[in-house]
């Protein structure tokens, strides 16, 4: 999705990378806000992808492809669902609370100062420009 955005495709306008910041969270933050989820074991739109919730999340290391997710390469002649699995998506109901934000990630210094302008903390944003495509 994120090349989708920063690329454009279809109807999705392209956006540039200094544009697009991640808030990052973590698994046990948001059951502990109490918010609804859903996790998959594949890109969510694909028939051949599963859906669990909360009374599945102890099983999460065993149900997700941490290799497929961690590889550097979405494809592999040899595994022609690597990149479905390597899409596997953690989907929150609704919005996230600014304390359920464990930090941020931009693409560069004029997106991090654009972030701090919001009124995040300094401490917690960090560049990263190769997670951007």
């Amino acid at each position: 999705m994120l090349y989708v955005v920063q690329k454009g495709f279809n109807t999705v306008a392209p956006t540039p990378a200094e544009n697009i910041v991640y808030c990052v969270s973590s698994v046990q933050k948001i059951i502990d806000s109490q918010l609804e989820f859903i996790f998959t074991d594949g890109h969510a739109v694909d028939s051949f992808s599963s859906q669990y919730t909360i009374a599945d999340i102890q099983n999460i290391n065993s149900i997700l492809d941490m290799n497929a997710i961690k590889a550097k390469y979405w494809k592999d002649e040899y595994d022609l669902d690597r990149k479905r699995r390597k899409e596997a998506e953690f989907l929150v109901l609704g919005d996230i609370s600014q304390e359920a934000i464990l930090g941020y990630i931009t693409y560069n210094e004029y997106a991090q100062n654009r972030v701090i302008n919001f009124g995040a903390n300094t401490n917690k944003i960090l560049i990263k420009s190769e997670f951007y495509f």
